[in-house]
C-alpha cells in the first residue's frame, strides 16, 4: 500500500514538473535560447520551437518512464505466472489516438499564425527586393537605391522582402528577425519583418547554394527612421570623392572592372556586387573579410585565395596598385 502511494506521488510530482515546463518554456525562451527574438515574428516562431520542444519532452519522458514501469512492474519473478493479455480496449486506444491529434491541431494554429504573422502587409511597408546571387546579396529600394551584402530597415516599420534569386536556390534567413524563406529563380516569394529595436542583425543563406554557400552572409542593421532616411538619401548620391583616385579609376577601366560593377558616374555593371559605396560597409565579400584597407589589398591582390569560387577574378596587381584600388574603393561611402 505505501509502495503504491509513493509511486502515485512520484507520477503527480513528474506530471506537475512537465506541465510547468510545457507552460513557462515559451515564455522563458529569450533565457534559454541562443537567439534573443527582436521582432514579433521572430518571437512567434521561437514560442513555435519551445512549444513543440515541450510536448515532445512530455511524450519522450512519458514513454521513458512508462518502459522503466513496466519492465520493473511486470519483471519476471519466481513463480509468476503469465500476465492475462489486454485486448480491444476502445477507451485506451481513444486516449492514445485523440492526445497526439489534438496536440497536432493545436501545434498546427501556431504554425499557421507563425506563416501569417511573416506574410501579412502593411500599408505603409517598406518595400525591398533581395536577390541572392553565388555567393553575395543584391539589395534593391525604391527609387533606384541600390545596395549589396548590407539589408538597412527603420525601426518600428515593416519590411516587406520580395525574395529573388539569380541563378541557383537560396534561402533567406536572419534569425533573431525573421524565420527561413525559399529563393527560387523565376519566382517572388515574399516575407515580412518589423525590428523593434536598432542595431546589427546576423543573417545567412540557410540552403547549400555551391562551395562558398558558408560565406554568402548577410547584416541586416535596424536604424532608427531619421538615420535609415539618411542612409537611403546617401545610396541615391554618386561619390564625390572618385574622380581623386585617378589611377585606380585608369586601371578600373583597364581592367573593365565596370563591366560588371557599378560605380555611379563611373560604370553601370549589372553582373557584380555595386560599389558606389562599398566604404560605408562593414565587410568584403559578402561576410569573408572585415571591411579594412589592408583586408581590401588582400581582396585586390588575390581574391580566389580568400572566396574560391567566386566570380571575382585575380587581376595580377602590384602592390601599389593594390593599394591604389583599395584607397579609391574604402573612399567610396
Amino acid at each position: 500500500m505505501r509502495r503504491g502511494i509513493l509511486r502515485k506521488k512520484a507520477g503527480a510530482v513528474c506530471a506537475s514538473v512537465l506541465l510547468a515546463l510545457l507552460l513557462a518554456a515559451p515564455a522563458s525562451a529569450s533565457s534559454f535560447w541562443p537567439v534573443n527574438p527582436q521582432s514579433a515574428q521572430a518571437r512567434s516562431i521561437t514560442f513555435l520551437f519551445w512549444l513543440v520542444m515541450a510536448v515532445a519532452g512530455v511524450f519522450l519522458f512519458g514513454v521513458l518512464g512508462a518502459l522503466l514501469y513496466i519492465g520493473w512492474r511486470f519483471r519476471s519473478r519466481a513463480g509468476m505466472a503469465e500476465p492475462r493479455p489486454n485486448y480491444g480496449n476502445l477507451r485506451l486506444e481513444m486516449w492514445w489516438t485523440g492526445i497526439p491529434v489534438v496536440l497536432l491541431v493545436v501545434v498546427f494554429g501556431f504554425m499557421v499564425g507563425a506563416v501569417r504573422d511573416e506574410t501579412t502587409i502593411d500599408r505603409n511597408a517598406l518595400e525591398v527586393t533581395l536577390v541572392g546571387h553565388q555567393w553575395w546579396w543584391e539589395l534593391r529600394y525604391p527609387d533606384n537605391a541600390i545596395a549589396a551584402n548590407e539589408l538597412h530597415v527603420p525601426v518600428g516599420r515593416q519590411v516587406r522582402l520580395n525574395l529573388q534569386s539569380a541563378d541557383v536556390v537560396h534561402n533567406f534567413w536572419v534569425p533573431e528577425l525573421a524565420g527561413k524563406e525559399q529563393m527560387i529563380p523565376g519566382q517572388s516569394n515574399v516575407w515580412t519583418f518589423t525590428a523593434e529595436k536598432a542595431g546589427s542583425y546576423d543573417g545567412a543563406c540557410s540552403e547549400f547554394c555551391g562551395t562558398q554557400h558558408g560565406w554568402m552572409r548577410l547584416t541586416v542593421i535596424a536604424d532608427a527612421p531619421a538615420d535609415f532616411e539618411r542612409w537611403l538619401a546617401a545610396q541615391k548620391q554618386a561619390p564625390s570623392s572618385a574622380s581623386s583616385h585617378g589611377d585606380a579609376l585608369a586601371l578600373y577601366a583597364r581592367n573593365a572592372c565596370g563591366g560588371c560593377h557599378t560605380i555611379q558616374g563611373v560604370s553601370d555593371g549589372k553582373v557584380a556586387p555595386d560599389l558606389t559605396h562599398i566604404g560605408s560597409r562593414t565587410t568584403i565579400g559578402s561576410g569573408v573579410l572585415a571591411n579594412t584597407q589592408d583586408n581590401m589589398v588582400k581582396w585586390m591582390k588575390d581574391p580566389q585565395a580568400y572566396k574560391p569560387g567566386s566570380l571575382m577574378p585575380n587581376f595580377h596587381f602590384s602592390d601599389q596598385q593594390a593599394r591604389d584600388m583599395a584607397a579609391l574603393l574604402e573612399d567610396l561611402k
